[in-house]
């Protein structure tokens, strides 16, 4: 499993014991792809707003970072959805088993490590959707925030902006905020 993560670059820990719990977490299986694994639980939180577009001048990627506030390996989806539609069928999905205190960014597709590190896309990675996320766990404690970022270019690293998507609790509404 460790040749399939990108365990190198900004979001990998460098000192010793951080890196050798990495190392560990990943051998253990708690810190793995599960992308096409259903998880049990359920949405717990919707991101209001996502784009990923690749055909234009101005190409778009969301990236949903999620860290496992549990004290237990906790498996976490994101679906991802169009617009005009109701939350039966995504056009995108991927899910990760992620231990405690440990932070994974799902995105709609790749992106270059020198904009953000992506550990999660769907398969096939979304190039013509707009829409929302919905955030599943096994267990409710995790943290979530949403961006999208903008580019030119076919390489994405010419980022023109980068903005937060909002994230509310299922069945909440925002604070109008």
């Amino acid at each position: 499993m460790a040749n399939e993560l990108n365990i190198k670059g900004p979001h990998a820990p460098t000192e010793g014991r951080a890196a050798r719990r990495l190392h560990q977490a990943i051998e253990l299986g708690h810190l793995e792809d599960l992308t096409g694994i259903l998880v049990r639980g359920g949405p717990r939180y919707l991101v209001t707003f996502m784009t990923s577009q690749t055909g234009g001048r101005l190409r778009s990627a969301t990236v949903v970072s999620v860290t496992n506030q549990s004290k237990q390996t906790n498996r976490v989806t994101v679906s991802w959805f169009q617009g005009f539609s109701d939350d039966s069928s995504p056009v995108g999905q991927s899910t990760f088993s992620i231990p405690p205190d440990f932070t994974v960014d799902f995105a709609t597709r790749s992106l270059p490590s020198e904009v953000t590190v992506t550990n999660s896309v769907p398969a096939p990675e979304l190039t013509f959707d707009e829409g929302r996320g919905l955030v599943s766990s096994m267990y409710p404690e995790i943290g979530v925030s949403a961006r999208v970022y903008y580019a030119r270019g076919d390489d994405d690293l010419d980022l023109v902006a980068v903005t937060d998507s909002k994230v509310v609790r299922i069945d909440q509404g925002n604070a109008g905020d």
